[in-house]
């Protein structure tokens, strides 16, 4: 408890100490938290007939992996080509 530029601080039971300084307190102020994840469906399956694969609700594909088309690479920006000799 303050008492003009002092602080009366308790370090201990029943026991008083004088503080020059005033006690400071750092942190961060509260952030809103981020955005929920996108979710596509409780309780969808692979759609390959027989297959019985359930789907997670964060998988946005149609198939499970054995059965997903094949997507291929497709590189973007300059190569790095070895220089000429």
């Amino acid at each position: 408890m303050p008492v003009g530029d002092l602080l009366l601080t308790s370090h201990r039971k029943g026991r008083v100490e004088m503080r020059e300084d005033p006690l400071v307190l750092r942190g961060t102020a509260v952030q809103a938290l981020p955005r929920r994840n996108r979710t596509w469906g409780e309780g969808r399956s692979c759609e390959k007939e027989g297959c019985a694969t359930r789907l997670s609700m964060y998988n946005r594909e149609k198939f499970c992996w054995a059965h997903a088309p094949v997507k291929y690479y497709s590189p973007r920006g300059r190569r790095n080509h070895p220089e000429a000799a």
